[in-house]
């Protein structure tokens, strides 16, 4: 995500440099701003930056943006070696994003190998002259900077700085001595999804690239993908994932949005396979998709799906998070289209193809309109009879934990829902609660938020049960029947 236009972005790249004196950038980096260091066994020093090449990486950890580079620093970590050491620089955006524990929990889930400073009082953003989310600032081995760029798609220019000034890097020690390379053994690593599924439930898996299966009391009954992330076809056993997301069951197959693969995937469980229907592993930026065959398209961060109403089964409403819109894949023919969103980021209702949308993360249905959360926009939206609708959500920078009607009430960074009853359900994200929207009156209520709950992505509806997908805490929560608390639902 981007603080302002592209036409702004691109001013800030010309006029937004400040320059440091020399080495002075270490001695502020080596403080660890107003939250510390994080991702590392120590604090980082002043002697383990100088003499190296020096990248700073600006970013929140719910902007999908920030997601779709952290391949692009994995490559450059790779090729430059302990020559190169990049430092996550967090400025959070909600106030959900400031705690150091979350910021750890979403380095690890996005599998940062670097570490990261808590920067939540935007000292060191305002100290270089940042204005967007994701800005990349590179330094040389002296601490005078090189060069910065805002916004994705700087793979190439950052690969040429860096390989232009590489010789004069004289420290090669190693980064793994100041790097957290701990791992979770919980049966679940950061779920994301949850849908009932014959007699149990699919859950993705996502910090272990997997599908999980489960029977209805939360027995594990297969795994479906190797964990590697890659994306990859084959059975069971073979086939590969990247950071799966959403989920919708027909029949006896389980369609995926793999999210960090850029694609939409289709588990075939008689057959025991699993077969790529569009994407093809790279973020595409192509906002303008028309009945193109999917296995010839570029996605950008699929992020769940659900059945497009009226379509007998046969077309999935896509949640494009990186591009801003709403795809729809055509089941029988193959073929994928936008059916929302001009691909701007903002709040902005009126006919489907001219509204805008902010990363929209959820999908829900009640039959005849399809409800969606914009997690940038902290907003619940209507998509019915071709025109967008907001029901909760102001700005791009409006959030809160308010009930009400709109516009008064809030929610913060939502990221899945789904509808029973005249209701819309709300995991609502970065408020650690689970809300309420009445479709008949307009209200928006909180039915629970505590200490439990920790970043919930999804919540589901099945027969008696109201389950919780509890991202944060790697663990599938319960309310109980008369929904006075919260219980465990033990995954294992």
């Amino acid at each position: 995500m981007k603080l302002f236009s592209v036409l702004m972005a691109a001013i800030l790249l010309v006029a937004g440099q400040v320059q440091a004196k020399s080495g002075e950038i270490f001695e502020t980096l080596a403080e660890g701003g107003a939250g510390g260091w994080l991702n590392v066994t120590r604090p980082v020093t002043v002697e383990d930056m100088k003499g190296k090449i020096l990248l700073l990486d600006f970013w929140t950890y719910g902007c999908v943006n920030c997601m779709q580079i952290v391949p692009d620093l994995d490559f450059l970590e790779k090729k430059y070696g302990d020559k190169l050491l990049i430092i996550g620089v967090h400025s959070a955006k909600y106030k959900g994003e400031q705690d150091s524990a979350r910021i750890l929990s979403a380095s690890k889930r996005f599998g940062l190998h670097h570490p990261v400073i808590n920067d939540y009082d935007f000292a060191i953003w305002k100290s270089l002259g940042v204005k967007a989310w994701p800005t990349l600032i590179l330094w040389g081995p002296d601490g005078k900077e090189i060069s910065r760029y805002s916004g994705e798609g700087h793979l190439n220019e950052l690969d040429n700085d860096i390989n232009d000034h590489i010789g004069q890097a004289s420290n090669a020690t190693s980064n793994a001595n100041f790097i957290d390379q701990k791992k979770s053994h919980a049966p679940l690593s950061f779920p994301a999804r949850i849908e009932s599924f014959q007699n149990g439930f699919a859950i993705a898996d996502s910090g272990h690239h997997q599908i999980a299966l489960t029977d209805a009391n939360g027995k594990i009954t297969d795994r479906i993908g190797n964990g590697q992330k890659s994306l990859k076809d084959g059975t069971y056993e073979t086939a590969s994932f990247n950071n799966p997301r959403g989920l919708k069951t027909i029949g006896s197959k389980i369609y995926v949005a793999d999210t960090d693969n850029h694609a939409l995937r289709v588990i075939d469980t008689k057959q025991r396979t699993v077969t790529t229907l569009a994407g093809n592993g790279k973020r595409g930026y192509d906002r303008t998709l028309k009945n193109d065959q999917g296995i010839s398209v570029s996605l950008a961060s699929p992020w769940d799906l659900e059945i497009l109403p009226n379509s007998d089964n046969q077309k999935l409403v896509i949640a494009l998070a990186g591009l801003h819109q709403l795809g729809v894949y055509d089941i029988p023919s193959g073929e994928i289209s936008v059916i929302a969103g001009s691909g701007y980021e903002d709040i902005e209702d009126g006919t489907a193809d001219k509204s805008k949308l902010a990363q929209p993360s959820g999908l829900t249905t009640d039959g005849t309109a399809i409800y969606f959360v914009d997690a940038e926009s902290s907003s619940l939206r209507m998509l019915k009879d071709g025109q967008v609708k907001t029901l909760i959500g102001t700005g791009l920078f409006d959030y809160g934990l308010v009930d009400g009607t709109y516009p008064k009430a809030m929610l913060q960074h939502a990221q899945g829902l789904d509808y029973a009853n005249g209701k819309i359900y709300l995991a609502d994200t970065y408020n650690d609660a689970i809300r309420i929207y009445d479709l008949k009156t307009g209200q928006l209520s909180t039915l629970v938020k505590g200490e439990d709950i920790s970043e919930p992505g999804d919540i589901l509806f099945s027969g008696e049960k109201l389950l919780i997908v509890n991202t944060g805490g790697n663990s599938i929560k319960e309310i109980s029947p008369d929904r006075s608390n919260l219980i465990d639902f033990p995954v294992k």
